[in-house]
C-alpha cells in the first residue's frame, strides 16, 4: 500500500503506461483532473517558483 499521494500517484500512472496507455494521453487526463481540482491556483507559477528555488538553493 502506498504511503503517500505522490506513490500512490506514481504507481497508478506506471500501472496504466504498463498496460499499454499512452503517456501523452495520461499526462493529458492527469493535467485535466489536477485543473478542475485546483483551477483556482496558479499551479505552473507555484511549480516554476520551487524549481526556481531549487536551482539557486
Amino acid at each position: 500500500m502506498a504511503t503517500s499521494f505522490k506513490d500512490a500517484l506514481e504507481t497508478l500512472v506506471n500501472e496504466r503506461i504498463a498496460a499499454g496507455e499512452d503517456p501523452a494521453d495520461l499526462f493529458d487526463e492527469l493535467h485535466r483532473e489536477a485543473n478542475l481540482v485546483f483551477g483556482h491556483y496558479n499551479l505552473e507559477y507555484e511549480l516554476g517558483m520551487m524549481l526556481r528555488e531549487e536551482k539557486q538553493g
